[in-house]
């Protein structure tokens, strides 16, 4: 009777749990993984204040160092030792930025300026590509180590965890830089040139896993696929959809279209309970891999939104101070009415990055518009009144276009011994991809040679911080060499 009366529990409590949204305990971990991504977002901001005066006076390797530890160094301990003091650390930077603001006066300089230049690949799209590809990197390993804050860790139904946002990141980082293919040619160069080899990435990877006997977790994409077909096909399919749209406008209703269908079918037509069923068997294609296909939906909407977000940023990249007051003013509305979305859908229909419900759209838009924001407000409309570039924003483009192949041997040695801002992120930004499977291939290394699990916290602070020295540096001289691969 006994025993039977514990498995009666047993069925209960995993009943609950299966459809408990954790509606609070999501919102607040919504909140909470956007103050850790600020937490790099400082480290930039102050890397950009540190190295204003260096970047035409010094070398570019000397700039990449106080760069490093700037930006990588906080994305490193606020995921570890030091999760606790978050919020302290923004805090205290943000109060140093308020300084800054009163005393130079910025807000009534900026209004005098004759205009903002966004430039033709604006600071914004390449901080937020970069805070993506840095705080994945440093998670994918860091979460080996005993060290790193669990509740970090990736939900498995419903929840709004730090690691949650890493698909969700990358989807929008891949739409912010996509445009709507407007005919045939650029349909196929989408599909030929960015679906595809994302596609043949995810089948590499699922080859290398079974000839090495490695297993994945099947609950997060399903048996066999992993995040390089969620990326590719959201590619794929995202790119056949914008097709359909006649302008960049069209892209909104076309989204929220397919949001709606999904959320529909999910809740409606029990797509959620099926996707989130331990007990059901994996015994077709489908059933196997439900996770990363009926979470597909979900995804093309979030780069949809990107899509649109982008082509709405660059639109006009020459403004005048209203026109750049209005942008702001719309853009913070925007990101505001995402995190109100994000909080009723929380509570109505839960957060769940597995199946990419309307609560985890929300939330994946809500971040990179409130990114986008401070990005906006902080280098375009503070820091490049009082600390105005000259040329470095020219070079970086220069270097990435290759356009200094041309160029005379002294010349290109001029553009390089002037240095430049935003390294770290600028060779993110050329690299993301190679910078990806690198920091991939080394976190095998860590795992496989130097046992994490056993790691004391120091002794995995300083793993972690090689680790990202490595990954970076090598993107960097990339960058540099103006190599371009992926």
């Amino acid at each position: 009777m006994a025993s039977e009366l514990l498995t009666l529990l047993d069925t209960f409590e995993t009943t609950k749990n299966h459809y408990d949204k954790r509606a609070l305990e999501s919102i607040e971990r919504a909140f909470t993984s956007l103050l850790v991504i600020c937490t790099t977002f400082s480290g930039i901001v102050l890397a950009r204040i540190a190295t204003h005066r260096l970047c035409t006076r010094v070398s570019p390797t000397l700039c990449f160092l106080v760069e490093f530890p700037l930006i990588v160094l906080p994305g490193v301990l606020f995921v570890t030792v030091a999760h606790a003091y978050s919020g302290l650390f923004v805090g205290i930077v943000a109060i140093a930025f308020v300084g800054i603001i009163v005393v130079t006066g910025s807000l009534s300089r900026a209004r005098s300026r004759s205009h903002f230049d966004l430039g033709k690949r604006p600071t914004v799209l390449t901080i937020v590509r970069a805070l993506t590809q840095l705080i994945t990197a440093i998670c994918i390993l860091a979460i080996d180590f005993e060290s790193f804050h669990r509740p970090y860790r990736k939900s498995r139904l419903f929840g709004a965890q730090l690691m949650d946002t890493g698909i969700g990141l990358f989807v929008v980082t891949m739409g912010l830089v996509s445009k709507r293919p407007r005919n045939c040619s650029d349909l196929r160069r989408s599909l030929l040139r960015s679906a595809l080899p994302l596609i043949l990435l995810g089948f590499a990877r699922t080859l290398a896993l079974e000839i090495i006997g490695y297993g994945q977790d099947e609950h997060e994409y399903g048996r066999h696929l992993n995040a390089f077909f969620t990326l590719g096909f959201t590619k794929l399919l995202g790119s056949l959809f914008s097709y359909l749209a006649r302008s960049d406008f069209q892209l909104v209703p076309l989204a929220l279209a397919v949001l709606i269908t999904h959320q529909l079918g999910l809740s409606a037509g029990g797509i959620s309970a099926y996707v989130m069923d331990d007990d059901l068997a994996r015994n077709s294609f489908l059933s196997a891999n439900r996770e990363g296909l009926l979470s597909l939906p979900g995804f093309v909407c979030i780069y949809l939104m990107s899509i649109y977000l982008s082509r709405w940023l660059v639109s006009k990249t020459l403004l005048s101070y209203v026109e750049m007051i209005r942008k702001l003013i719309y853009l913070g509305l925007f990101s505001l009415l995402c995190w109100g979305l994000m909080v009723g859908c929380a509570n109505a229909v839960g957060i769940s990055r597995v199946t990419c419900n309307m609560g985890y759209v929300s939330w994946m838009i809500a971040i990179p518009s409130t990114m986008v924001w401070l990005t906006l407000f902080i280098f375009d409309f503070i820091i490049s009144t009082v600390l105005p570039l000259d040329t470095t924003i020219a070079i970086a483009e220069n270097l990435e276009k290759g356009s200094l192949l041309s160029s005379s041997p002294k010349t290109v040695a001029q553009e390089k011994g002037r240095g430049g801002v935003f390294l770290i992120c600028e060779s993110l930004n050329m690299n993301g991809l190679t910078f990806f499977l690198l920091a991939n291939f080394l976190t095998g290394g860590v795992n496989i040679f130097l046992s994490p699990e056993s790691r004391s916290d120091f002794t995995s602070v300083v793993i972690l911080l090689v680790y990202m020295l490595l990954a970076t540096f090598v993107v960097f001289q990339m960058y540099m060499k103006r190599i371009r691969i992926a």
